[in-house]
């Protein structure tokens, strides 16, 4: 008995490591800084045929340094070093767990159900791993597909789990028809039904675009990066002459008011700044406030501020937060960055989303990295926001990937979307994910960004249930893994 289950769960294949080099390649541009949509749908489909084709132990073994290594080419430079060494291999381990369940898992299981071990459990694991990470969501399945409106809609109920399952579906009925040698005959059932699901999927996405819009009313906004603010400079500069930082960063601030004075009188009536573009020293941050008060009253204009104030007390955080200012120069919400903390050293914020209420829709705002965390941006969807400015500050290797997340974020909660962004891509979009406008820092001359955003937000699925579909994905998991194991102590 032992010898006859050997045979069937280990399928003989002289190709196989063509497929593990072809599924490594495609890995490459699937994940990280260069990404090709199809190839995401086509990885999978040779990695899980390679382990299948191979004993488990070594197959596992062979796959994993390969699995680690294409992950480490594809992510260089996007996460700083030494911190993408230690973290890379770690990933590499849990992104490669369901490909060993499946491996383990699916032989013992008859017919058509088996398909469901590998995308019930990548996206299982996929959901608890980014729901914990400090990293937020970087490196989801579904932001490969960003582009692909129609089938991006499919996150304002599912949020990005059901995206990562219908993707990972698709490898594993690939394998089993290929195990079938693509007999028609023999796999058409479940060709069919997957193929009905991906295009209800597609319908419902296309009905939604052509037939649902926000309404009409839209606000004109501008963001600015009116200069590039170098922290590689300016924090060596603070620790050796502090009155010449203050000298400098004084200057980046006359400079941000002076475009926004010109944006306003251009008929903008929410200025955003990037990022970081308040930075400055604890004793001049009362100053800039109160300059900011005053030019929000006089141009009758919204400012959504970020500021960076460092402590003369090397031992308190530096504080990374966001202020929005209205018309009256009133301070009518303040955020502090909970985002990537851990990496800059700020203070940590608190997670909660603060909103205001102003004549163009209810505004909420958080910085840059804390959009990546899908969770914490669903109170965005809950607490009524039509808009959430976004000021962010990138760097040249993760443009245009990370500001193309954020247009999940706003499909997701039905929110527009406007992230302004220094060294890097601005983007705003309406809550249906259309693009509004973009700015890449590094092929234009003057870094701003004015469009019309809609002042009310729309109604999602997934800012009501939330992660439901992650849950799901993991009970659902442990409910076919307990079947299969089951199944096989009996066969045994």
């Amino acid at each position: 008995m032992t010898e006859q289950r050997t045979k069937t769960t280990t399928q003989s294949d002289r190709w196989s490591y063509l497929w593990l080099a072809m599924g490594i390649l495609l890995t490459l541009f699937s994940t990280g800084k260069w990404i090709i949509p199809l190839a995401a749908w086509l990885a999978s489909v040779f990695l899980i045929r390679f382990l299948r084709t191979q004993l488990v132990w070594r197959g596992c073994i062979v796959f994993l340094l390969a699995f680690a290594v294409a992950l480490m080419i594809a992510w260089w430079g996007i996460l700083p070093f030494p911190f993408i060494v230690g973290f890379m291999p770690v990933q590499a381990l849990i992104a490669s767990l369901p490909f060993l369940f499946d491996r383990l898992l699916a032989p013992r299981l008859k017919g058509f159900v088996a398909t469901l071990v590998f995308p019930l459990g990548s996206t299982a694991i996929e959901f608890l791993s980014m729901t914990g990470s400090p990293m937020g969501s970087f490196g989801a399945t579904a932001y490969t597909q960003y582009g692909n409106l129609a089938l991006m809609q499919m996150v304002s109920v599912t949020g990005v789990w059901g995206l990562s399952l219908l993707m990972n579906w698709f490898a594993s009925i690939a394998n089993w028809a290929w195990e079938r040698s693509f007999e028609w005959k023999a796999i058409w059932r479940g060709v069919a039904l997957y193929g009905g699901i991906l295009a209800l999927v597609l319908v419902l996405g296309n009905v939604r675009l052509i037939f649902f819009h926000p309404e009409a009313n839209t606000v004109r906004v501008a963001g600015l990066t009116a200069v590039e603010v170098r922290m590689e400079e300016l924090m060596p500069l603070l620790e050796k002459d502090r009155e010449a930082f203050r000298q400098k960063t004084t200057d980046i601030h006359q400079r941000y008011f002076e475009v926004t004075i010109r944006e306003a009188r251009a008929g903008a009536k929410i200025v955003v700044w990037s990022e970081v573009a308040g930075i400055g020293v604890e004793e001049d941050e009362a100053a800039l406030i109160a300059r900011g008060q005053d030019v929000a009253r006089q141009e009758g204009v919204y400012l959504a501020m970020p500021l960076f104030t460092i402590y003369r007390d090397k031992q308190r955080p530096a504080e990374n937060k966001l202020i929005i200012l209205d018309s009256s120069g009133k301070i009518v919400m303040e955020h502090v960055k909970y985002g990537g903390n851990f990496l800059e050293g700020s203070l940590l914020g608190d997670g909660k989303l603060r909103t205001a209420e102003t004549p163009y829709g209810t505004l909420s705002g958080v910085i840059c990295w804390d959009n990546d965390f899908i969770a914490t941006i669903r109170q965005a969807g809950r607490n009524g926001t039509d808009i959430l400015l976004v000021p962010s500050h990138d760097w040249r290797a993760i443009d245009p990937m990370h500001a193309q997340m954020s247009v999940f974020r706003a499909i997701e909660n039905g929110v527009s979307v406007f992230r302004q962004t220094d060294q890097g891509l601005s983007i705003a979009t309406d809550p249906y994910g259309r693009v509004l406008a973009v700015e890449d820092h590094f092929t234009t001359s003057e870094h701003v960004m004015v469009t019309q955003v809609p002042t009310k937000g729309v109604f999602t699925l997934y800012s009501v249930i939330g992660d439901l579909f992650g849950w799901l994905a993991v009970a659902g998991f442990v409910i076919i893994a307990g079947w299969a194991v089951v199944r096989g102590r009996k066969a045994a």
